[in-house]
């Protein structure tokens, strides 16, 4: 079984992959950190999101409109509610150039509820929220 520390460490990498698939607009790399079998919903703002298909299709149309994005990490915590379910939030720095030209500079958090599956750690809710600079 894994420690609690294990727990947050593996979340912790996978956050940062994901990132990573955020910082490069790949939408299918991005995509599978959130559950096939259990997801539950996701709100960005003040959209609401019921479905995996539709959140990764609004993802995927919002990659489309962006030339360059850049996300930076500033703060992330995990903590591990049970063996295979984790709590994690986040701060980071936010910068997307978009296709007409225009920029935005915000700041971003997460909130993110993680659950261990058979094909490793996956979001079951995330909910994120900015502020433009």
């Amino acid at each position: 079984m894994d420690t609690y520390t294990d727990i947050e460490n593996e979340v912790k990498d996978q956050f940062n992959q994901l990132v990573s698939a955020l910082n490069q607009k790949n939408a299918s790399e991005w995509s599978k950190y959130y559950s096939n079998d259990g997801f539950l919903s996701t709100i960005a703002g003040t959209d609401y999101y019921p479905t995996r298909n539709l959140w990764v299709d609004a993802v995927t149309n919002y990659f489309l409109m962006r030339e360059r994005q850049h996300v930076e990490l500033i703060e992330l915590r995990v903590t591990a509610l049970a063996p295979n379910i984790a709590l994690m939030t986040s701060e980071e720095k936010s910068e997307i150039k978009l296709k007409d030209g225009n920029n935005i500079k915000s700041k971003h958090v997460f909130t993110m509820i993680w659950k261990k599956e058979s094909t490793g750690w996956k979001i079951l809710h995330s909910h994120e929220s900015w502020l433009d600079e």
